[in-house]
């Protein structure tokens, strides 16, 4: 990644997920739908976490999962029934046991900034369900992937 691929105010956001928008996820104005957001939100997330290496199995096969804790959406530009929607993730700040990731999502034809928002994430062990500290691993992972992290402990 150049430094022109980064942004001026972190790591740089990665396109991971494409989806289409179908007829169900809009609304009667012919819209998007505001909630279905947080669906491609959420399966940008997935789509990071495998294109790093740590597939929700991959997570248990190491004894660890996540929680989601917050999420939040900001909404700009409608997308319509048809539209391409470009979503993109970079994590942002790590803490000891949590993550905060920045996502947006723009329509693929023209670029335009649909929604963005925030996604934090706690590290929780397996057994005891207890918060633990995110692996170094999972941490070396992000910061490859996406050149870099904003790291705060």
């Amino acid at each position: 990644m150049t430094e022109t691929d980064r942004d001026a105010d972190g790591p740089g956001f990665q396109p991971v997920f494409e989806n289409r928008v179908r007829f169900a996820e809009t609304d009667q104005q012919g819209i998007v739908f505001y909630g279905e957001y947080f669906t491609f939100q959420d399966e940008t997330v997935s789509e990071f976490f495998r294109e790093i290496g740590y597939t929700f199995q991959d997570m248990v096969d190491r004894g660890w999962q996540t929680h989601v804790a917050n999420t939040e959406l900001n909404y700009y530009e409608a997308a319509e029934f048809g539209d391409v929607v470009v979503n993109e993730m970079r994590v942002v700040e790590f803490g000891t046991a949590s993550f905060t990731s920045e996502y947006r999502a723009r329509r693929r034809d023209d670029g335009q900034l649909l929604a963005d928002g925030t996604v934090t994430h706690v590290a929780v062990d397996l057994e005891t369900e207890e918060t633990t500290r995110v692996p170094d691993a999972f941490r070396d992972a992000v910061a490859e992937f996406q050149g870099g992290l904003e790291t705060i402990e």
